[in-house]
């Protein structure tokens, strides 16, 4: 006798379990490119795990959306995300030139001459500025300093996509908003977790006042990235290729950041490096036919205008600004608009 047999349908779940698969991300993807879904995605991730990347890439490419022009771009570590505010250095080539630029801040915590290179082609390649600057201290140059940050952005598929290293993932973050925003879902949950600093529509970030951590207590959190100062082949190879990007096209100015007078007065070996990092930027920014600003030089900043030990308050980001604004009035000429 035949047994009774109740097969199901196998193939015919499977075509519309993967039909419906395709609908949903359609519908995301269709819902992702509308204004509506920043209100519920408000982070985008491009797989990196740096606090501040997907942050400045989205006000970045928000204000191009915008039909903004973005001429120069500032890039650096935290000491630029807080340190240059792009208004006050416009208004300032403004005073000194007749003509107007328009400036975006894409600093990163951590960034070092490692990736300076990499992320600058990265920025060209996407935004088109005519002017790059990359501000660069003393106390870049820490082997302590040479991975973390250098890894979180490099590690990101998107990066290595747009660098010529072509992954599924990668294509899907530069190709897809539902992607991004999706998996911005975790980027947002870590900035409310992490109390995530407030990014403006420039780039730039703002901090008040003066710090209340006691001197000696900022000293210790530095002493192991003090101790380990030493120009190396790695960091000035970095700075070799930024520097090589230098064209008709697209300028790179080189600016010295601000180092807190303290670190040269309590701290010998900061003393004893410095000038060695001084004549290491003027030999290859020269050799690169590049322009160099010795702010050190230029500047002496009130011990009121330093939030910490690291970074600029509001009154400092001001005065750097503008500083810095009068020096590319010397130097740069924005390419006339076709």
């Amino acid at each position: 006798m035949k047994s009774l047999k109740i097969t199901a349908p196998f193939g015919e779940i499977f075509l519309r379990s993967v039909l419906y698969l395709l609908l949903f991300c359609a519908a995301l993807e269709l819902f992702a490119r509308t204004p509506a879904a920043h209100i519920f995605f408000p982070r985008e991730s491009y797989g990196t795990s740096h606090p501040h990347f997907e942050v400045q890439l989205r006000r970045l490419r928000d204000r191009i959306a915008a039909g903004e022009q973005v001429d120069c771009i500032f890039i650096g570590n935290s000491q630029v995300l807080y340190g240059l505010q792009p208004s006050v250095v416009e208004d300032a080539y403004h005073e000194q030139t007749g003509k107007t630029i328009h400036c975006q801040n894409f600093g990163l915590g951590g960034l070092t001459p490692l990736t300076a290179g990499p992320l600058t082609r990265v920025l060209i390649k996407n935004f088109h500025p005519s002017l790059i600057v990359f501000e660069t201290g003393v106390l870049d140059y820490s082997t302590s300093n040479m991975e973390g940050t250098d890894v979180s952005i490099m590690s990101s598929p998107w990066m290595k996509y747009q660098l010529g290293v072509f992954s599924v993932d990668g294509w899907l973050y530069e190709h897809s908003n539902g992607f991004r925003l999706i998996f911005g879902i975790d980027r947002a949950i870590k900035a409310i977790e992490e109390n995530d600093t407030e990014i403006e529509a420039d780039g730039h970030s703002t901090l008040m006042g003066q710090t209340e951590t006691p001197m000696e207590d900022q000293l210790k959190h530095f002493e192991a990235s003090l101790e380990a100062l030493q120009i190396t082949e790695r960091h000035v190879g970095g700075l070799k290729k930024l520097l090589s990007i230098h064209s008709k096209q697209v300028q790179i100015i080189v600016i010295e950041t601000p180092t807190h007078p303290v670190f040269y007065a309590s701290k010998r070996k900061v003393r004893n490096l410095y000038p060695d990092f001084e004549k290491m930027l003027v030999f290859q920014t020269s050799q690169a036919g590049v322009p160099l600003w010795l702010s050190r030089e230029a500047l002496d900043l009130p011990a009121e205008t330093w939030h910490d030990l690291a970074h600029l308050n509001e009154d400092g980001a001001v005065l750097l600004s503008r500083q810095l604004g009068q020096f590319l009035a010397t130097v740069y000429t924005p390419p006339t608009s076709p």
